[in-house]
């Protein structure tokens, strides 16, 4: 996620020159993302992912600690929400030219926003309220815990899968050629991972809907959710990837074969050691006379000079013949 957000940044400001709110709400939702992980992280160590009877009851009597176990509820809806919107944006700059679509698309992003505004305001009263022996008592506390949550992941999965949907009618209509609508076909079609992680937690949640060991089944859906949003993250991304890949592609050829020949030419000189004589051998005696006597140098390692012209066959000795 994190690649495909500085990917997109990179082209947004580098290339294109052009930043939109589309690029404003994806960065939020990104910062949103880290912000979940980092809380799932702090909420690993007071007990989340465990099962009740593995968790100290001193941990689940802290205040703290179940405030931090209900922080998520804050979190998801605005990452998500911005993850979402991120997208919808991004429809609105393609299909700018269709009014209903366009319309369309403004209806869906008020409901969001109406609608996760309302779960964050929950999720901050949970956190308020639901905390200690009230949890247990308060009727807000133990709506929130169920119906609300089986609401809000129903209203998550039908959202992914109309926002998904939208565009699709359109793409027919495009003048573009049939290789470019394949691929943003499949750039679109790749938020269907979104969609089936969402609509596997919704799935996860109905399954323990009734279940004691909360923190245990929670873990599960937080990966799901964590998938969800990630997904959608890069889904809003992948429209720059071509122009990244444009732009870049010389200078990654270039660096791709620049390593492709110092592989070979580290492989040639490895072999080519390989076959140096080992010192001291008469193999390598003979040819350092022999590139000796090349060059018109003494042969210094045999205590003698090469043969004369005129005479082949006749040395003479060096100095004093010392070695």
């Amino acid at each position: 996620m994190l690649i495909a957000i500085l990917i997109r940044n990179f082209v947004r400001t580098r290339f294109l020159k052009n930043w939109g709110w589309d690029d404003a709400a994806c960065n939020l939702a990104a910062v949103g993302s880290l912000s979940h992980t980092v809380l799932y992280s702090q909420m690993i160590k007071v007990g989340f992912g465990r099962h009740l009877w593995d968790i100290p009851a001193s941990w689940l009597m802290k205040t703290s600690n179940v405030q931090l176990l209900s922080g998520n509820g804050i979190t998801y809806p605005v990452t998500i929400f911005f993850a979402k919107l991120s997208i919808l944006l991004l429809y609105i700059r393609i299909f700018s030219v269709n009014s209903i679509l366009r319309m369309t698309i403004y209806t869906v992003v008020v409901i969001l926003a109406l609608f996760y505004s309302a779960m964050i305001g929950l999720g901050i009263g949970s956190i308020i309220t639901c905390t200690g022996v009230q949890a247990e008592t308060t009727a807000f506390c133990q709506t929130y815990s169920g119906p609300i949550v089986l609401v809000n992941g129903s209203f998550n999965a039908v959202t992914d899968f109309l926002i998904l949907a939208l565009p699709f009618p359109l793409l027919s209509k495009l003048q573009l050629r049939f290789k470019h609508k394949v691929g943003l076909g499949a750039v679109f079609a790749a938020g269907l991972a979104a969609c089936a992680a969402s609509l596997a937690r919704l799935i996860e949640f109905g399954i323990n809907y009734k279940t004691s060991d909360v923190l245990w089944v929670q873990a599960t859906n937080a990966m799901f959710s964590s998938v969800e949003i990630n997904v959608a993250i890069i889904v809003a991304c992948v429209s720059c990837f071509p122009t990244f890949y444009n732009h870049t592609k010389t200078y990654m050829l270039s660096t791709t074969s620049l390593i492709r020949k110092r592989l070979v030419a580290s492989k040639g000189s490895s072999q080519k050691s390989e076959q140096v004589p080992f010192p001291g051998s008469i193999d390598s005696l003979i040819m350092k006379s022999s590139t000796s006597a090349r060059d018109g140098h003494p042969w210094m390692e045999l205590g003698q000079a090469p043969p004369t012209r005129g005479n082949p066959a006749s040395f003479t000795r060096v100095g004093n013949g010392s070695h």
